[in-house]
């Protein structure tokens, strides 16, 4: 499903993994409302220095801005796009400003 929270289709591809996302969402579901905001930064956190730990073993000669490069491409992958698509978009968002300023 495309709609379908990246963390389900995640826990979908194994049992572990579904029973796993039924325990944190059962945890989460009784905490209070700032201490789940405190999870969340905690866990985009750790996600974002996971992801770019890995990226760092998989480009060992990578400088800090490519690693961040690599790191932005990856997370606009998980939403259907990429750091080209947006760059092409705005190339062409530009150069039809230019045109209708020249008209």
């Amino acid at each position: 499903m495309p709609h379908e929270k990246l963390e389900h289709q995640l826990a979908a591809a194994t049992e572990a993994g579904r029973k796993g996302l039924a325990v944190w969402e059962r945890a989460m579901r009784s905490l209070p409302g700032e201490q789940k905001i405190a999870k969340a930064f905690e866990l985009t956190e750790s996600t974002r220095q996971i992801m770019r730990a890995g990226i760092r073993c998989s480009h060992p000669e990578a400088s800090e801005d490519e690693i961040q490069r690599i790191y932005v491409d990856r997370l606009l992958h998980c939403h259907g796009t990429s750091l080209a698509e947006i760059r092409q978009k705005q190339k062409a968002e530009r150069s039809g400003r230019d045109r209708r300023n020249d008209s």
